[in-house]
């Protein structure tokens, strides 16, 4: 969910969800999975042998997710999305297919923000998807900083209407192939915050 109480609708997680390749994503990460309502989905979904990392920076969801689901192709972290490339190579993962998430970027401290940015960046296969869902459009130009290939989108039967962004290295041209595009990668990557924990907008993900 979107800092809201309501959880994501059935409608906005099929729809963002339509974003996938499910035959090609073996690693998964999602920030802010919050009581699980898009890792539920996305398992459900996922191949036999793909890999789920969830990142989740609030102790009581950490212990509900870890409840709540019996999935060894699941990993839940708790940790902030700014670790997101020490996440995975822990788990010896080198990069993630997608990302999904729908914490509140523009509420964040813009050097949190421009970190879990670029470190998605460079986490990201380079044929694969950011998935944003946001309430507003006010994180485009963020995401534009950074991924220049934005697609936007819309899901109206959401509480509230949620604005989807999708976020790729590269596009595909008219024979169904991935061609670069002109977002190039980011020089540096800024210092890595601590996990912020308890000091980030109260939400409920997922």
């Amino acid at each position: 969910m979107l800092g809201s109480l309501i959880p994501s609708s059935r409608f906005l997680v099929k729809h963002v969800l339509a974003e996938v390749d499910w035959g090609r994503a073996r690693v998964f990460l999602e920030y802010g999975p919050g009581v699980g309502t898009f890792t539920a989905e996305i398992l459900r979904r996922m191949r036999p042998d793909a890999v789920l990392v969830a990142l989740e920076t609030n102790t009581d969801f950490v212990r509900f997710l870890r409840r709540r689901f019996r999935d060894d192709r699941l990993h839940i972290i708790y940790g902030s999305a700014a670790d997101a490339d020490g996440a995975l190579a822990g788990l010896g993962l080198g990069h993630a297919d997608y990302v999904l998430s729908g914490i509140p970027y523009t509420t964040m401290p813009p050097e949190l923000r421009q970190t879990i940015l670029r470190k998605t960046h460079s986490v990201l296969h380079p044929n694969g998807a950011f998935l944003v869902y946001q309430f507003t459009r006010s994180v485009l130009p963020y995401l534009q900083e950074v991924f220049r290939l934005v697609h936007q989108d819309f899901e109206p039967l959401n509480v509230m209407p949620a604005r989807l962004f999708y976020c790729r290295h590269q596009v595909e041209n008219g024979n169904g192939q991935r061609s670069n595009g002109s977002a190039q990668p980011p020089s540096r990557q800024p210092p890595v915050p601590e996990p912020i924990g308890h000091a980030r907008p109260a939400r409920l993900s997922g």
